[in-house]
């Protein structure tokens, strides 16, 4: 990984990104990097994400790390105004802290569905509006939020998970309408299976709260993507930086499918 020295996508951009995980997250800081965007990581596992900022800054790009639990709304606010400390302001964010909860609605502890929504919706709105004053002085910039397919393709124990994304996604829509004559664009990714470290994390308690093998969710699985494979987390965070980048600039309130086919759009 080697940062930009001539003008990428993301050139002398500010961009947070929320929730950097060893998967996409991680991909995503670095690729922002490449791209010349000076990046703030967030998320709770300090050590992990002061790592990848570690290895951003040896490869001659600019991050900084800030321990940060979005369900907590100082902070939110702290991971916020560390762009503005550090490199001067803020023109992109990326919503892409989650929890992951798994098991049918009908013996579901329902707390940790709220839990869930804390952090995978409200995390990403408190982080937003935390944002728009600084995105303002900067007359606008880029949200992006990172949702799932699991809103799109119905599955059994999915439930703690995919409802708040889909909340997630039509507060993408109501920011979009509210926040546009500010030049502030609103838009979100709904990524499908990702070949990556969460993936195999994840895919042990899909299995068992379907009631059937890993063998057979993964053939399942397969028959039903058109590519017949996972899309690469390098993959979904090129669809990100799309949206942080002024090659999307007359676009706003999109929900984009990054998923090989799995779902596609009317």
């Amino acid at each position: 990984m080697k940062a930009s020295s001539m003008g990428g996508q993301l050139q002398d951009k500010v961009i947070v990104i929320s929730g950097v995980g060893p998967g996409m997250g991680k991909t995503l800081a670095e690729q922002c990097a490449q791209q010349g965007a000076q990046v703030v990581l967030g998320a709770r596992s300090a050590d992990f994400i002061e790592a990848v900022a570690a290895g951003i800054r040896k490869a001659g790009g600019q991050s900084v790390a800030v321990a940060a639990d979005v369900a907590k709304p100082e902070d939110c606010r702290r991971l916020i105004t560390a762009a503005e400390e550090h490199f001067g302001g803020l023109d992109g964010l990326v919503n892409s802290a989650y929890r992951f909860e798994a098991g049918l609605f009908e013996t579901a502890d329902l707390k940790a569905w709220r839990a869930a929504m804390d952090v995978t919706c409200f995390g990403a709105l408190i982080l937003a509006q935390a944002a728009v004053p600084l995105l303002r002085k900067r007359n606008g910039g880029a949200i992006v939020n990172v949702s799932t397919s699991s809103t799109r393709t119905f599955t059994n124990g999915v439930g703690g998970y995919a409802i708040p994304k889909a909340a997630l996604e039509m507060a993408t829509r109501i920011l979009a309408q509210e926040l546009g004559p500010l030049n502030i664009r609103v838009n979100a990714t709904l990524m499908g299976w990702m070949d990556g470290e969460p993936m195999k994390r994840g895919f042990a308690a899909r299995a068992k709260a379907r009631g059937v093998t890993e063998d057979a969710l993964t053939a399942e699985l397969m028959n039903a993507i058109p590519l017949r494979r996972m899309v690469s987390d390098s993959e979904c965070a090129r669809a990100v930086i799309f949206f942080l980048s002024d090659q999307s600039s007359a676009i706003t309130g999109a929900l984009l499918n990054v998923n090989g086919g799995m779902f596609m759009s009317a």
